[in-house]
């Protein structure tokens, strides 16, 4: 997708962090705004902020693990624009410790929002989008962590391991309708994605286990450096978005590990 003017994206999670860098971008480039947050204050922040960019721009409260709220979102995306080019299924929360601590309401939690979130918005959104015959662009934001494993994190790399895998067969299968598809794969990135317990619904909160997060290898980059890896990504159509470069040692070390298994089994 090489030309963003005029047209209209769809960024969730938008009020902080990734997506609200995401949104500003699309701005720049002319495009118009549908921005959902859970947040109310920080979205109308940024809708001000997109505003003064000179963008058009609808905000809508959505919680992305809510089917119906994410099928109005899309009602009212169209509803104010009639079409959508791009969709940024980005919205994201983390919680950690072991596996064999981890509680049934955090996997409802985490899956809820980083999985069925994208899910949520693949139903309400792409069906509209092949119907348009305008073609498009998708993105969903993964992680590093939906590529290789740490410990500590499981419920949040199983989150991320099925966007990435979601994320691929959807490329597939748009192809022939024109629509590009991404996934963001960042490692540490200057977000609030720690604070994430702010937003977790009371019905699932918890006593938590004293627990101290694992150190990201690497650099912290910002939220903009990894918006202007997306832009590129769009215009060029690539599936993967690669953030840091010190991360290809990790991801080659686990096909290292497969290739093995190969060599094990046709010996």
């Amino acid at each position: 997708m090489k030309d963003f003017q005029g047209k209209v994206a769809v960024v969730t999670g938008a009020a902080s962090g990734i997506g609200r860098a995401l949104a500003l971008d699309f701005a720049r480039r002319g495009m118009k705004l549908v921005g959902a947050d859970i947040e109310r204050g920080p979205l109308e922040a940024v809708r001000g902020e997109i505003e003064t960019a000179g963008a058009e721009c609808l905000t809508v409260i959505t919680d992305v693990s809510d089917r119906q709220s994410v099928q109005a979102l899309a009602d009212a995306a169209y509803g104010r624009f009639g079409a959508v080019h791009v969709l940024c299924n980005n919205a994201g929360v983390t919680s950690g410790g072991a596996l064999q601590d981890s509680t049934y309401q955090d996997w409802q939690w985490v899956l809820g929002v980083n999985l069925w979130g994208v899910v949520h918005g693949i139903l309400a959104f792409v069906p509209r989008m092949i119907e348009q015959q305008s073609g498009g662009h998708i993105v969903n934001t993964g992680s590093m962590a939906g590529l290789i494993a740490s410990k500590g994190l499981g419920v949040y790399n199983t989150s991320k391991y099925a966007v990435v895998g979601l994320s691929e067969t959807l490329a597939r299968d748009l192809r022939e309708h024109g629509i590009g598809v991404s996934v963001l794969c960042p490692m540490g990135v200057s977000t609030r994605i720690r604070e994430s317990l702010r937003n977790r619904p009371e019905a699932l909160k918890q006593e938590m286990a004293p627990y101290e997060p694992p150190e990201l290898v690497g650099n912290y980059i910002s939220p903009e450096e990894t918006s202007a890896l997306v832009m590129k990504a769009i215009e060029h159509e690539e599936l993967y978005v690669l953030t840091h470069p010190e991360s290809e040692e990790f991801v080659a070390r686990r096909f290292e590990r497969i290739q093995k298994a190969y060599e094990l089994a046709s010996s």
